[in-house]
């Protein structure tokens, strides 16, 4: 997996960030999440997560993934995800019943299928901008299961998966911190970095 090369990247070229990172999730913390969950993890998102625990609290976002993405550890995603639920339920829909039926048809719906009203209990977050806006893992059903979608602080998540998996997201990541992506250059700036 490509996060055993952003790891020695962060160690070589950005030693706050690397001094940041969290101890990854255990077996016991894996099968607490996926139990609170009701969904299965997907595999690629797992082994990640036995390696990554997230980024402690510095005062600075650390926009590994191209173009402004924070990853986030476990914890952070549990939590995230149960703050966007609560947020944005509510605000699109009449009555509680109203917004119960369309959940559960977009549950229904299969992995990767845009949805703006709602955000899904199958939604998983496993990046941030800062700002409101969120790359989430689709724990929904289908072949598309695990893909990573972006979800938009107005728009909602109204456009098609980002990456197909949290490996290709890794892997695009390494690749432009090694400088091979010419749509993405990274700038230092004193014990920070930023893409543009």
């Amino acid at each position: 997996m490509s996060w055993t090369g952003i790891e020695s990247w962060a160690r070589e070229k950005a030693p706050k960030l690397y001094a940041a990172l969290l101890p990854p999730a255990s077996e016991a913390d894996i099968a607490a999440a996926e139990e609170t969950l009701g969904f299965p993890l997907p595999a690629d998102l797992v082994t990640w997560w036995r390696q990554f625990g997230g980024i402690a609290e510095t005062y600075t976002h650390w926009p590994i993934v191209p173009p402004h993405w924070q990853p986030h550890g476990l914890d952070d995603a549990l939590r995230l995800r149960t703050q966007m639920i609560e947020a944005i339920s509510g605000i699109a829909f009449a009555t509680p019943d109203e917004e119960k039926d369309f959940e559960a048809t977009a549950l229904r719906a299969p992995a990767g299928t845009p949805c703006v009203d709602l955000w899904l209990p199958a939604w998983l977050p496993v990046a941030g901008d800062g700002a409101g806006y969120e790359l989430f893992v689709d724990l929904r059903a289908g072949a598309r299961h695990g893909c990573v979608m972006e979800w938009g602080k107005y728009s909602g998540a109204d456009g098609e998966p980002v990456w197909p998996n949290v490996t290709a997201m890794l892997d695009e990541t390494l690749r432009a911190l090694g400088g091979s992506r010419e749509e993405h250059r990274l700038v230092f700036e004193h014990n920070y970095f930023f893409w543009e």
